[in-house]
């Protein structure tokens, strides 16, 4: 009974919000209108206005998943019209489908996915965003839908003071 009440505690079943095992990078906290766990699965669904945050880090969607391996937090999944992610002005990104894989920590997105990532822009089918990294791959659908990258132009006009002697 002590590990069904301790992973209740974790999935915030007990409480509006919820603090799990997370990362280095911090405690996740997850909200929705409606939340279900099931012990034996390792599963936590969080379903209307679902909203997930670590640290910066914020996942809105629909519906979001948490899966526990051996009791820690290992995966989520959002699904969403769209699912958005933002960090800080760092990232801001959506998609139909986000797969937040927390061993690898990578951020997959799917379906009409997008990232603006330190101002430049992502776009294609499926993008996977690496969290250490900061790395950004993309990818078409094979149908028809390509690869978009859009690099900002960068400020080249030279001041016009000079410097004092």
């Amino acid at each position: 009974m002590t590990c069904l009440l301790r992973n209740l505690l974790l999935l915030g079943l007990l409480g509006p919000a919820v603090a799990l095992a997370a990362p280095p990078a911090g405690e996740i906290t997850v909200r929705a209108d409606q939340a279900t766990f099931r012990q034996q699965e390792g599963l936590g669904v969080y379903q209307g206005n679902a909203e997930l945050r670590q640290g910066n880090r914020q996942i809105n969607a629909d519906r979001i998943e948490l899966r526990l391996s051996d009791g820690a937090f290992s995966r989520a999944e959002a699904t969403g019209s769209p699912v958005r992610l933002r960090e800080g002005d760092i990232l801001d990104a959506r998609g139909q489908v986000l797969v937040y894989d927390v061993t690898s920590q990578t951020i997959t997105l799917t379906g009409d996915a997008y990232i603006r990532h330190e101002g430049r822009t992502f776009e294609g089918a499926r993008v996977v965003y690496d969290l250490g990294s900061r790395n950004v791959e993309a990818s078409g659908d094979g149908e028809g839908q390509r690869v978009r990258l859009v690099i900002p132009a960068q400020d080249t006009r030279e001041s016009t003071t000079t410097p004092e002697e």
